[in-house]
């Protein structure tokens, strides 16, 4: 069935020469694997370059409900963005988050309030100008609501988070998996934050890279089978 979507691109694999398979994040369908052909034809408008993490399309393709691999009709992009491809912060941003997301998201997911998210995100991240190098803290932060696991924000004066429960309390637990007090404090203020408000938020190297791991320990907790994530090292490094 030919069908028409708008799509953010996850991941892609070189299929040969001339083509390509694309997972994309559909609005209208989920998860979606698409394959590509003709990115090094003269005759096709379509090229490689298209393909970086996280940008966004208007699809027409041929959509196959019992299949795993569609093919595509037409593709142009749906956004242009101006600062993500030549910023190596906000680039590496995207790539971390689009790794993330290829994990967690499901080929059955179908979610417009997810999709949407996900686009205004990468809009914002293009278009901000303070606060890049936490953005990627506020999204994984963002992102639990949306995978079923996202804790609520407290009101306690003194408190650590429970990464097992996935709540807020004034003791430590009996068990090790818990953000301190210091680093929960900055997790309180992600869960209650704006994109556009995060360079309000001060933060040390060291902070943010524990943070970082830390969130990321909460989501393989309570997400497993959540692959390795490539790009995790580099972002350390850009953001020590």
């Amino acid at each position: 069935m030919l069908v028409k979507t708008e799509a953010i691109l996850l991941h892609h694999v070189r299929y040969s020469d001339n083509s390509l398979i694309a997972h994309f994040y559909t609005r209208e369908y989920g998860r979606l694997s698409v394959m590509v052909k003709g990115i090094s034809s003269k005759k096709r408008s379509t090229k490689f370059s298209y393909f970086q993490p996280l940008n966004m399309f208007r699809l027409e393709l041929y959509h196959y409900e019992n299949r795993e691999l569609n093919n595509l009709k037409e593709l142009s992009l749906s956004f242009i963005p101006k600062n993500i491809p030549g910023d190596i912060y906000r680039s590496t941003i995207t790539l971390f988050i689009s790794e993330l997301l290829y994990s967690v998201i499901k080929e059955e997911d179908v979610n417009r309030m997810l999709y949407g998210f996900i686009e205004s995100s990468v809009m914002s991240l293009d278009e901000m100008t303070e606060g890049i190098s936490n953005f990627h803290l506020w999204f994984l932060v963002a992102f639990t609501d949306y995978t079923g696991i996202g804790p609520s924000p407290t009101a306690l004066k003194d408190y650590c988070f429970d990464m097992i429960s996935g709540q807020f309390i004034q003791s430590p637990p009996s068990h090790p998996d818990y953000i301190e007090p210091r680093t929960s404090a900055i997790l309180n203020r992600l869960l209650q934050m704006p994109a556009d408000k995060l360079g309000e938020l001060r933060m040390s190297g060291e902070e943010r890279s524990e943070l970082l791991d830390k969130i990321l320990k909460y989501y393989n907790l309570h997400l497993p089978g959540i692959r390795q994530i490539r790009s995790l090292q580099v972002m350390k490094e850009i953001f020590r």
